[in-house]
């Protein structure tokens, strides 16, 4: 809808509403006009064999038309080719001299029409879904991505305010000192270069502290809301293993259906999911046994108990102490931030989060939320 504006005569200029369909509008059209036209013309082009024919087939070139129809544009295209090709049958046989189509004949032709309508129309209606589908997955993914974005920003901020105190106070004592030094009579000359050149060497080690924060997280507020813990992490696995990281991968839910609803802030906890479920893809990558469980239950007092388990090569002995430290990473080119904001993400929330080590090998990460009300 679009308003334009018309001046009548010296007056003051009127309004207009005018009716301008959308992009999505204009496509669905384009589409019922190309699938009916398309499976007209096939049906009509029976006229063309009239003289070679006659009255022999008058349903010919229905079918094909017809199945066009349902194909390109669903049920009403497929149902509005069916009535021409019982009016271009009724004309073959009239022009053949057979007489017409009785009414049997003619409610068994369209009811075989219909059936392809309806088959048509189930189509369309699905690969409607799969696009709304597949929107819905990239909508999420790019909001998952700027929540780690966010969290990113906030860890490099309090990742910094802390490790940059250090060098700063001994930057600030150092040059103080050497002020001091200076005001005496006697200026000790090494004892104040001495001074400056490790206030130096701070400023060099608070440059290195810049260039080593990546992304952490700090606990912050949330945006807390009853949710259906299955519905929400398998949203989330299925952004994250989708594509090529789903091939040969055998994923099991383990839910809990008594107990689902808990209190979270939905796009943090599915960053969480994200990024257990994007690791133990990735530690299982060259594993002969590929095999995700994901799943919840309900433990006292009053949390659903989250957990990713996977059949990779397990925790390593030389991070395990401090795999949720910042900076730590069991992987050769990990950045070791993602864990700390899992960690913090769910610290927020007013859960726990740790790791285990499975009797089979690979490992499972466990956290737990505060169920909703009504479950408590």
């Amino acid at each position: 809808m679009v308003e334009s504006v018309q001046r009548v005569g010296g007056r003051k200029p009127v309004r207009v509403a005018a009716w301008m369909p959308s992009a999505g509008r204009r496509s669905q059209v384009w589409a019922f006009l190309a699938a009916t036209g398309l499976g007209g013309l096939v049906v009509l082009a029976r006229l063309t064999l009239q003289e070679t024919l006659g009255a022999n087939a008058p349903f010919l070139l229905a079918w094909p038309g017809i199945l066009l129809a349902a194909f390109l544009g669903g049920f009403w295209p497929a149902i509005l080719v069916t009535a021409l090709s019982v009016g271009v049958a009724q004309w073959v046989l009239i022009d053949g001299g057979a007489g017409t189509l009785g009414p049997g004949a003619i409610a068994i032709y369209v009811a075989f029409g219909l059936v392809f309508a309806v088959a048509g129309g189930m189509r369309k209606r699905g690969v409607r879904r799969a696009k709304a589908y597949a929107a819905r997955l990239a909508e999420l993914q790019a909001q998952m991505v700027q929540v780690a974005r966010l969290n990113a920003m906030g860890e490099m901020a309090g990742s910094l305010a802390h490790e940059l105190n250090q060098p700063l106070t001994a930057i600030a004592n150092y040059l103080n000192a050497a002020e001091q030094l200076l005001g005496r009579e006697d200026v000790p000359a090494a004892r104040v270069g001495e001074l400056v050149r490790k206030a130096g060497d701070q400023v060099v080690r608070a440059g290195q502290i810049v260039a080593r924060v990546r992304s952490s997280v700090d606990r912050g507020e949330v945006a807390l809301a009853e949710e259906s813990a299955s519905g929400m992490v398998q949203e989330a696995v299925e952004v994250a293993a989708s594509g090529q990281a789903r091939e040969g991968l055998v994923l099991r839910y383990e839910f809990d259906r008594g107990a689902d609803r808990v209190l979270a802030d939905r796009i943090q906890v599915q960053q969480v999911v994200l990024n257990l479920v994007r690791n133990a893809v990735e530690a299982m990558a060259e594993r002969p046994r590929r095999e995700l469980r994901v799943g919840s239950q309900a433990v006292e007092p009053g949390f659903l108990q989250f957990h990713v388990a996977d059949t990779g090569p397990g925790i390593s002995p030389q991070v395990a102490d401090r795999l949720f430290q910042p900076f730590v990473s069991g992987k050769a080119d990990g950045m070791g931030v993602g864990l700390s904001i899992s960690r913090n993400i769910i610290e927020a929330h007013g859960g726990q989060m740790w790791a285990e080590a499975n009797d089979d090998g690979g490992a499972t990460f466990r956290f737990t939320l505060t169920r909703a009300g009504q479950e408590a």
